[in-house]
């Protein structure tokens, strides 16, 4: 009898490490006989390719429990890994760094967000989702002889959040594909679609677990050896996490006071982490804080992992581990910040305009290739010239700090460039960006597919379909969802942070509350959770729509609707939807909840009395 795949998850996850460090070393070799440096990023994007094709054919199998729960052979430890590189998408991996940088503590609000949020997936939902036989969460929220309609409102609130956030992360693509791998957008979205899609068209959840399992430990050394070696060179000590703040914040701090005294920036432009934001009152941090924690816990290509487990306590143990493997690199992020601001501050404060040709080369090339990284008064240049255009000034003018703005979307995959670190580290980040990406986009794909079978077609079309069928419908539905998603994220533009913060506000108003109800208050009828549900996803849809929108299918064009709370908060913020959602939800389980109960106090009455003899 075959070896379970997942039981040799120890030698998979060894081997490909191995693989990876050796290809390091052979692009290091690479660099040094004059090998540009295309090539050797054309070779770890084919090793990222070939990682997602082992995978599809180590785990590949023909058979719908393992398809969708990997036969429940997997074990804790390299669980928790998938479960964070499905978490380590590139909203964590690329843009949380650049939210570090221009916003502070709203970046800190979804930084806490997800920390909050895999510690309340382990307590609250890993154990029940394990337990279920069911495998999708519909069908532990609803009964076997429950609402179909209840079914169904689940599939699409699955179905959309996961399009939604497949968008975020194919429309990431543009950024990474073409600055260092010379790959167009287009061609790169096909390449994901081809590759992720023939991973999980074979093996379902079991190849899915291994291509996350092998893929977290290159996310750490593509995120934290660059790092690690900009923490060496300016504090002396590797660690990151325990050197910006004296190493970075404090030499940063000495420079802003230095500005503020003679009078050349304002309070305003002072750098810090902790900053206020630039659009949240304190409403928004908390309700944002808690849709992302809500929304995170509630993930259904998170929690789908838990299926894999054998048992529940391993499940519980899944959900610990994957929260130290998030904090691995999670606390690392506004360490970034930190460092690219000091390096601006080294290199490009108090520059002549006139100098940035001898000075500061670099810049120019940066934004040559098409990347918008730095810019000067407003404008990335790409010549002195243009500098100067720019700033409307003589070449004697000095660089301030308001004149030097960095693309925030960029900070993270820039941030080798701007600390001259060798090509090689710049390449293991955009590595460490696309595995992100493709680590996050498979699993929204695949219990999309499976939902879509199971809650779709099984439920309303046809529920005695044998294994056989259904084993095919869900790829079936693989290939219509990869088809939908790449045609979508080539021909709609959609802002990638509205995307996000949508998907999590409909997670948190609908999924969550659904979650909450049927595990841990069982004595609510499932009809009353999805009308309550249903409600508040309405609610938050409108809203989100409505603010996005207006009233008509054009983004941002004034017709908007501004939404806000008396007394409490002048704008309130597509995440703060989601709360506002989630309470609607509950609120109306519990009236409904009463409601009920006082309906059947007042039947029982009437039937005794009605039994009562005159």
């Amino acid at each position: 009898m075959q070896k379970p795949p997942l039981n040799s998850s120890a030698s998979l996850l060894l081997m490909y490490t191995v693989i990876f460090l050796l290809c390091i070393l052979f692009g290091a070799l690479l660099k040094q006989i004059g090998v540009p440096g295309k090539f050797i990023n054309l070779l770890m994007f084919a090793l990222v390719v070939g990682g997602y094709i082992f995978s599809g054919l180590f785990g590949k199998t023909m058979l719908l429990p393992v398809f969708q729960n990997a036969g429940r052979t997997g074990r804790p430890f390299y669980t928790g890994q998938a479960v964070a590189a499905g978490l380590i998408s590139s909203s964590l991996f690329i843009f949380l760094a650049g939210d570090f940088y221009s916003t502070g503590t709203d970046a800190l609000t979804i930084f806490s967000g997800f920390i909050l949020g895999l510690a309340l997936m382990a307590v609250l939902f890993s154990a029940p989702v394990n337990r279920s036989q069911s495998p999708t969460l519909a069908g532990l929220i609803i009964p076997n002889d429950g609402s179909k309609l209840g079914r169904l409102l689940i599939l699409v609130i699955v179905v959309i959040t996961a399009i939604l956030l497949l968008h975020v992360q194919l429309s990431t693509i543009g950024l990474i594909s073409k600055m260092f791998f010379n790959i167009s957008h287009q061609v790169a979205v096909i390449i994901t679609a081809v590759t992720i899609g023939f991973c999980i068209l074979l093996g379902g959840l079991q190849s899915l677990s291994i291509s996350r399992m092998i893929a977290y430990p290159i996310l750490i050394i593509a995120f934290l050896a660059p790092l690690v070696w900009i923490a060496y060179q300016i504090t002396g000590n590797p660690l990151p996490q325990l050197s910006f703040g004296i190493g970075a914040l404090q030499a940063i701090s000495e420079v802003d006071q230095e500005l503020l005294n003679a009078g050349l920036v304002e309070q305003s432009d002072v750098f810090d982490l902790t900053r206020e934001g630039l659009n949240y009152d304190v409403f928004n941090h908390f309700s944002a804080l808690l849709c992302i924690a809500f929304g995170t816990a509630a993930m259904p290509h998170l929690l789908q992992h838990m299926r894999v487990l054998p048992k529940a306590h391993s499940a519980r143990r899944t959900s610990v581990w994957a929260l130290g493997f998030l904090l691995i690199l999670i606390t690392a992020i506004p360490a970034v910040a930190a460092f690219v601001k000091l390096d601006i501050y080294t290199s490009l404060l108090g520059l002549q305009l006139s100098q940035l040709g001898q000075e500061a080369s670099w810049l120019f090339e940066l934004n040559q290739n098409g990347a918008s990284i730095i810019s000067i008064c407003g404008t990335y240049v790409t010549s002195a010239s243009q500098a100067l255009a720019a700033c409307g000034v003589s070449g004697e003018y000095f660089l301030s700090s308001k004149d030097i703005t960095v693309n925030p979307d960029m900070l993270l995959l820039s941030s080798g460039v701007l600390n001259e670190l060798p090509d090689l580290m710049t390449t293991l980040l955009a590595t460490g960006a696309l595995i992100a990406i493709w680590s996050t986009a498979d699993g929204l794909i695949l219990v999309s597919a499976n939902t879509i079978t199971e809650d779709g077609y099984r439920a309303l079309v046809r529920p005695k379909s044998p294994t056989g069928i259904r084993l095919f419908m869900s790829r079936f539905f693989i290939i219509v969802l990869i088809s939908i998603s790449t045609y979508l994220s080539l021909s709609i533009e959609l802002d990638a942070r509205f995307a996000f913060a949508a998907s999590f506000a409909l997670l948190t108003a609908g999924l969550f509350p659904a979650l909450v109800c049927r595990i841990w208050l069982k004595q609510i009828d499932h009809r009353d959770v999805m009308i309550a549900v249903f409600l508040g996803i309405i609610l938050t849809a409108s809203m989100l729509w409505l603010s996005y929108y207006g009233t008509d299918v054009v983004a941002l064009n004034g017709n908007e609707i501004n939404f806000h709370l008396l007394l409490i908060t002048d704008k309130i913020q597509p995440l703060s939807m989601g709360f506002i959602g989630m309470l609607v939800s509950f609120i109306s389980t519990f009236a409904l909840t009463k409601v009920q109960h006082m309906r059947s106090k007042q039947k029982e009455h009437n039937k005794v009395k009605s039994d009562v003899p005159a």
